[in-house]
């Protein structure tokens, strides 16, 4: 274990008893009489692991567990609990506790919960890992076939026209089947690498800290019309801003809010009807410090059912080919730069996203203008 563990519990006799049995096993243990100074604590030395006690004053062991998960959620945490709240213990778990210990502590349960947390913890750097290595082989992968694809629809085409005219009819039919053989190849490449880019854009936002720096929301958007305008226009969907020229410049990660713009408008995309329009709208909001963001489509909008899982870890998507990962990268962006996201949306009306963003991220260094 590289760190130290943290037992975090207001009853001074547990807390003690806690760290007299962690430290006989070895442990360097440090401890917390309240949910605010446990969040200080790790702030301050960002242990291995976390012992949480559910009652407790200020913020209760739900609220702390919550506020880990958003901000360390790779970090371990064990629950303890009395007889008594043992539903509540259960809510924990729900919530992204590791596990959990009731009171009185034995020492072999405390052994074999220390033991599965700390498991559960290399095995999931080891999965982000995995993922990672293998979304990046299967993109380099396809990336050949893709262009091979292309390089033989323009072989073939040129064949056939330079075919006598009679050799032409016959190899019509045989020229039809390539072109329909080129473009499966074509599109289920294509999907598989918008699948792949979902999943390595995950694992980056997991795995890497935000890099901030000056930031203009309008070339973002820019860049991301730019990168799906081929796409829009074979559908005969309008892509358009309005009032993103006169925000201003911004502290901000740009590869990652990039991300964030892409999904939800690739994600538009496929839900807008044939002359339908999607729209990213920006406003100034010099008193909150914040630029206000709407990304509008004219789509079938989102089902009640799908509504109440967007941005939560039980996220799933309504299309047949989605992963339900493009919501919860925009989410994670969204936070990482300490502001808010909501949906608005009505089956038949459209959707719209609304994005604050903070001029400066918690924490963050000053723009320079």
């Amino acid at each position: 274990m590289s760190g130290p563990v943290l037992v975090v519990d207001d009853d001074v006799d547990i807390g003690l008893l806690l760290r007299d049995r962690l430290q006989a096993m070895g442990h360097e243990v440090r401890g917390a009489a309240d949910g605010e100074a446990a969040l200080a604590s790790i702030r301050n030395d960002l242990p291995s692991l976390v012992f949480l006690d559910i009652e407790m004053p200020k913020l209760n062991g739900l609220e702390v567990l919550r506020l880990i998960r958003k901000d360390w959620p790779e970090l371990p945490v064990i629950v303890m609990t009395a007889y008594g709240t043992i539903a509540r213990a259960v809510e924990a778990m729900k919530e992204g506790a590791s596990d959990f210990i009731t009171k009185p502590f034995d020492m072999e349960q405390l052994k074999s919960a220390i033991a599965k947390a700390l498991e559960r913890k290399a095995l999931s750097g080891e999965v982000v890992t995995l993922l990672g290595d293998i979304s990046h082989d299967i993109k380099n992968l396809l990336s050949p076939v893709v262009c091979g694809a292309e390089l033989l629809e323009t072989e073939i085409d040129e064949l056939v026209e330079r075919l006598p005219e009679m050799e032409a009819l016959k190899a019509a039919a045989s020229h039809k089947l390539c072109n329909e053989v080129i473009a499966m190849l074509r599109d289920t490449a294509s999907r598989v690498q918008d699948r792949t880019k979902e999943i390595a854009d995950y694992m980056k936002g997991v795995s890497s800290a935000p890099r901030f720096g000056p930031c203009r929301v309008a070339e973002v958007v820019d860049s991301v019309f730019k990168t799906l305008h081929l796409v829009a226009d074979e559908k005969g969907i309008r892509l358009s801003h309005d009032g993103l020229d006169s925000l201003p410049m911004i502290q901000a990660d740009e590869r990652r809010l990039y991300s964030a713009f892409y999904n939800l408008v690739n994600n538009a995309l496929a839900e807008v009807p044939r002359k339908g329009s999607i729209n990213v709208r920006g406003k100034n909001d010099p008193g909150s410090r914040q630029v206000c963001l709407w990304v509008s489509d004219t789509g079938r909008g989102i089902p009640p059912e799908v509504r109440e899982t967007l941005f939560t870890a039980h996220t799933i998507s309504h299309k047949a080919e989605g992963t339900g990962l493009g919501t919860k990268i925009v989410k994670d962006v969204i936070e990482a730069h300490g502001g808010q996201i909501s949906v608005e949306s009505q089956e038949g009306a459209g959707t719209t996203f609304l994005i604050r963003l903070p001029y400066q991220p918690p924490g963050g260094a000053r723009v320079s203008s």
